[in-house]
Parts: C-alpha cells; sequence; structure tokens
C-alpha cells in the first residue's frame, strides 16, 4: 500500500521524537492542527537537547521585515545555546526576505534551527519550492475521515491511555471530526480519569463532557470576547462546582486567551493564513470573533491575563485559597 501524506506526517514525526532534529523544516498544506503539532513537537525535542539557554522565536511572514529578520537570524544572545526560529506563512515576505531566507538555508548554520510552513501545497510559488528544497518538508494535508480515529488514539497513548473504539466514534461525532477540540477532549479525559484507569470508555466521555460542557465554555470564551465580567463569573462559577474540572479550565482559558494575543500582537486579520495557524481553524466566522474580540484588548492586559492564570492553576493545587476567589480577582483584573 502506498504511503499516504499522514503517514509521511506520522513518520517524520516519530523520527523527531527520538532526537533526529534536522536544522530545516518546511511544513505544507492547509491544515492548521497538524502543522501546529508538529511545531509543538519540535519545540520540545528543542528543549531537551538544548537547555533552558536555548531561544525560541515565533515569527509571522505576513508582518516580517528584512531587517528584522535580518536580527533574528543573525543568532542568539551571548549566552544562548541554540536558537530556533519559526516563521509561519512565509509567502507574507517581502522580497528581501525571501532572499536573505534563501542565503541562510543555503549553508551550514550551527546552532541555528529554522522551521517554515506555507498553508498550500498544491503547485506553491517556485521561491518556496526552492526554499523546500533545503529543508525536510513535511506534509500537513487535511486528513480523510478514515485517518482521523489513528491521530484519536495516538493522543491517548501520549497521555499513557487506550481508547475504546467506540469512545473514538464518540469523540468525533460531538466535535465534529475538529482536531484540535478532539485533542482538547483528550486532554481533559486525562484529567478527568484517576492513574489506575488507564482505558477511555464512552461512559467516561459521557461523564467528562457532562463535567465542563461545550456549551458552558462557549458561553465563559463569549464573556470573555466581550469583556462581560459578570457573565464570565457565572461561567466560572458553574465549572468550577466540580474540582476535577478546574484544570481543564485553566488549559481552556489559557488556550483561548493566548488566540486572542496572537491576534493582537500581531496585527492578524481574518481569513488569512496567519490567522489560520493561531486558530487551529479554517472557519471565517471564528476568525472574525477573534479578531473583534482582540481588538476590545491591549496586548499588555492579555500578557498579564495569561500569567495570572498559571498562578490560578499553583494555588489550586497548593490548596491555599478557594479557587473561586482567585478566579473572581482575575475577572476583575482583566475583563473590567
Amino acid at each position: 500500500m502506498a504511503e499516504t501524506s499522514f503517514d509521511k506526517f506520522t513518520r517524520f514525526v516519530g523520527q523527531l521524537r527520538t532526537g533526529a532534529l534536522q536544522p530545516s523544516y518546511m511544513i505544507l498544506g492547509p491544515e492548521a492542527f497538524l502543522t501546529a503539532l508538529f511545531i509543538k513537537n519540535v519545540r520540545t525535542v528543542f528543549k531537551e537537547k538544548f537547555g533552558k539557554t536555548a531561544e525560541i522565536s515565533m515569527l509571522y511572514g505576513d508582518d516580517l521585515k528584512r531587517e528584522e529578520l535580518q536580527d533574528y537570524l543573525s543568532g542568539g544572545g551571548l549566552f544562548s545555546s541554540a536558537t530556533l526560529i519559526v516563521i509561519q506563512n512565509i509567502s507574507g515576505l517581502d522580497a528581501g526576505g525571501r532572499k536573505l531566507l534563501e542565503m541562510v538555508l543555503a549553508r551550514e548554520n550551527e546552532g541555528l534551527f529554522i522551521v517554515l510552513t506555507h498553508h498550500e501545497s498544491y503547485r506553491p510559488p517556485q521561491w518556496i519550492t526552492k526554499l523546500g528544497s533545503y529543508c525536510q518538508t513535511i506534509p500537513a494535508e487535511t486528513l480523510w475521515e478514515n485517518e482521523i480515529p489513528r491521530l484519536v488514539h495516538r493522543f491517548a497513548e501520549i497521555r499513557k491511555k487506550k481508547i475504546q473504539p467506540q469512545g473514538v466514534d464518540l469523540l468525533m461525532q460531538l466535535t465534529g471530526n475538529n482536531l484540535a477540540l478532539i485533542e482538547q477532549e483528550i486532554e481533559k479525559l486525562d484529567l478527568y480519569l484517576a492513574e489506575d484507569e488507564p482505558v477511555i470508555t464512552v461512559e467516561a466521555i459521557q461523564n467528562s463532557t457532562a463535567a465542563v460542557s461545550h456549551a458552558t465554555l462557549l458561553n465563559l470564551f463569549d464573556a470573555v470576547n466581550e469583556r462581560n465580567s459578570a457573565a464570565a463569573i457565572n461561567a466560572i462559577s458553574e465549572i468550577t462546582s466540580r474540582d476535577e474540572s478546574v484544570p481543564y479550565l485553566v488549559i481552556s482559558l489559557y488556550n483561548h486567551i493566548t488566540k486572542l494575543l496572537g491576534f493582537r500582537d500581531h496585527n492578524v486579520f481574518p481569513d488569512s493564513a496567519t490567522a489560520r495557524a493561531i486558530t487551529g481553524s479554517n472557519s471565517n466566522t471564528y476568525q472574525r470573533k477573534l479578531f473583534s474580540a482582540a481588538r476590545r484588548y491591549e496586548a499588555g492586559t492579555l500578557e498579564a491575563a495569561v500569567m495570572e492564570l498559571g498562578e490560578i492553576d499553583y494555588q489550586f493545587r497548593q490548596k491555599s485559597i478557594p479557587t473561586m476567589t482567585y478566579f473572581t480577582a482575575w475577572v476583575s483584573n482583566h475583563l473590567n
């Protein structure tokens, strides 16, 4: 049987996890989730290999000028062990940036690692093909429905769990085959199940989705988007009524606000490759919603909100103060 695009993606991820980090990668394809997943694995291996003094820069071609790119490609600071540069949507680079990038890729760069992404794999421009010739090419094509179960099982395996086939079908049905939502549900189930419960059952999925319903989370996200503190408090109160839901709430809020920060920080517009990379979604409606919400905040406010979520998670695990007290203060500090 011929190797499919997803087979190739899986093989490259497997090679990467052995520590075989290549100097440069070109991720080609429209599936934003697979693009983000590969970048996540590169970052993890890079940190493990080079330690705390390694530097990582996440850049977007849409708003990257040649002079700024030159600074990043010059390498890290005096005490930096290595540098990883990720440039998403390289089609947005200007002519100077393209030429500079080709020069750097064509030579050996000790301690410098580069990841490039382009959302179109069918007949990319000639200059992108030329850049790709210096890189290991990673396919990020939209999955066929019959390929998704393999990824669901992989999500479970990473968390040392197995999942019943009927459970896979249920997750696909509940999420509409949205890969990001499927992984989020598996992450929630990992928090929901005890360590001595190695199998994710249909019943566990039903109980988990009841613990934190999509509707309640959507209400919370809408409240954050609109800076409606009263509605946010109501939604958080409903979710935190069950202690096992608190870590998942923190993760969900962190992911949502990080997306808002991506729009705010980089002046990203909907229906662009960068917007798809930030949201992990091809939905223009969803991108427009986050774009509008991000404009209601200053970048510094969103950064502070993300940092404070880490403190809430720590205090919850220490059980040093009632969780709702911290969340109420968080809403007051950042949504009002």
